[in-house]
């Protein structure tokens, strides 16, 4: 049922609601483009604007645009005339924004229908200066499934019951850490004050601005509610409104960040944080970038810059990380660029299997032992390494499968990879090595039966990992 905010402000406790602002930069996005839209202009509270800034698409966004603005006069279109990207198509729609509360929106992803009327309801009611909600992370055929992401115990009363700042947590405690302005709603003010903006790059322009934004704020608050969601497409692949992917990027991306909280004097308190991220981003630029320059300018960074100011407060920070940051944080300080230590870096995943992965080959071989069907989901970095530590003890699956079409058929450690559906047959326990396909593989599952084992959080849950 449409609620009564179709015509008039949604009114709280006496507090009216504002407008609110929704930025889409688009960029060749037809494809989905009329869905996106029209999870916007479905929303059951009406006050809002929705800026579309085409970045000189080639192919029908710009006229699917003006269909939908001539039926609804709340949308505004602003054109570039040459492609600029991401980031200033973001920039240039927040400096024509005129609502007092802003969202952003990719245009193949879609909204809840009461997403801005619970969001900005809780805005209000909180005075927050941005509100964190989900950004599911879904098939493309399964958009609409209205996926359940399952919270751990006490995450809404940890996250949930009041507002908080970033300082209130521990490096590792807070669940949020993710760079996607999709996912939250900003006071415009906070944003202005904090002279906040997207970062020029051709990839990887979001993460300033998002975690400056957690970084700046006084007054978070999570939402954990159904109703106030935003459904990204994993698996489609249209053309996307950054130019290219690159990973030096990313360095570009966190040395700003470093620079920009230390001339802010918040360096001090966010260092843990920070290295949280700079390890991350380590593992990616090292083993992506293949310029030797581009390599050596970002471990430089790290000795001087990066590593020096992380590790500046002692004890109190080796007491936020865990083990993995630590043996990352050693090697980046005691081993040299020329000992090219870095061209095979452990990834988390193999870090803790090489310290207790007998605990997997166990609980493998009892299942086998016991006739059950056991399978794989993923044949990415982690399920490979997997695949060759359990090749070295000899333990056997029962199969390993993909969604990834250009895997399936080829080996892998003596499997061939199968599409799901082939697989599923009368399986028993499927087994994954992130949190992110577990989420993946349990809407496409449930009705089986089956059993979806997350193995990294095995081997991080053991107490004697070290």
């Amino acid at each position: 049922m449409i609620s009564v905010c179709l015509e008039q402000r949604i009114t709280d406790g006496g507090s009216e609601m504002k407008k609110i602002s929704i930025i889409m930069p688009l960029y060749n996005a037809a494809r989905y483009l009329s869905e996106a839209l029209e999870s916007v202009l479905n929303q059951t509270y009406r006050d809002f604007e929705l800026i579309c800034v085409d970045d000189a698409s080639t192919d029908r966004t710009g006229s699917i645009v003006e269909a939908f603005q001539r039926k609804d006069a709340r949308i505004r279109i602003l054109q570039n005339e040459e492609r600029s990207g991401a980031a200033l198509s973001r920039n240039k729609g927040l400096k024509a924004a005129q609502g007092d509360y802003i969202l952003f929106l990719d245009g193949d992803d879609v909204f809840e229908e009461e997403l801005l009327e619970q969001a900005g309801s809780a805005m209000e009611r909180h005075q927050a200066d941005l509100v964190l909600f989900e950004y599911c992370h879904v098939p493309d055929e399964a958009i609409h499934t209205k996926q359940i992401i399952e919270r751990p115990a006490g995450f809404r009363e940890r996250y949930c019951s009041s507002t908080f700042s970033m300082a209130d947590f521990a490096v590792r405690e807070f669940p949020w850490w993710h760079s996607s302005p999709c996912n939250r709603m900003f006071r415009r003010s906070f944003l202005e004050e904090n002279r906040l903006e997207f970062q020029d790059l051709p990839s990887g322009n979001d993460v300033y601005f998002a975690q400056m934004s957690l970084f700046c704020a006084r007054r978070i608050l999570c939402l954990d509610d159904r109703r106030v969601m935003v459904y990204a497409r994993d698996h489609a692949e249209p053309q996307r409104i950054s130019n290219r992917r690159n990973p030096i990027c990313a360095y570009y991306a966190m040395k700003r960040l470093c620079s920009e909280l230390k001339e802010r004097k918040m360096l001090t308190r966010y260092a843990p944080y920070l290295y949280f991220k700079l390890s991350d981003c380590f593992l990616y630029v090292l083993s992506a970038e293949k310029r030797e320059e581009h390599r050596k300018d970002f471990y430089d960074f790290l000795q001087e810059e990066g590593i020096r100011s992380c590790v500046a407060y002692g004890k109190e920070y080796y007491e936020q990380i865990d083990a993995y940051d630590r043996y990352l944080l050693e090697s980046f300080r005691n081993r040299s660029y020329e000992s090219r230590w870095f061209d095979q870096p452990d990834t988390y995943f193999q870090y803790y299997l090489h310290k207790n992965g007998a605990v997997i080959c166990e609980f493998i071989r009892t299942g086998m032992l016991e006739d059950k069907k056991m399978i794989l989901w993923g044949a990415g970095t982690n399920g490979k390494i997997l695949l060759r530590y359990m090749e070295a003890h000899s333990v056997r699956l029962s199969g390993v499968v993909d969604c990834d079409e250009a895997k399936q058929g080829t080996a892998v450690y003596g499997y061939e990879i199968e599409a799901p559906d082939a697989a599923m047959q009368e399986v028993d326990h499927i087994l994954v090595t992130s949190k992110q396909l577990e989420q993946e593989v349990g809407g496409m599952v449930r009705h089986t039966g089956a059993v979806v084992t997350d193995l990294l959080a095995m081997l991080l849950e053991r107490k004697d990992v070290v």
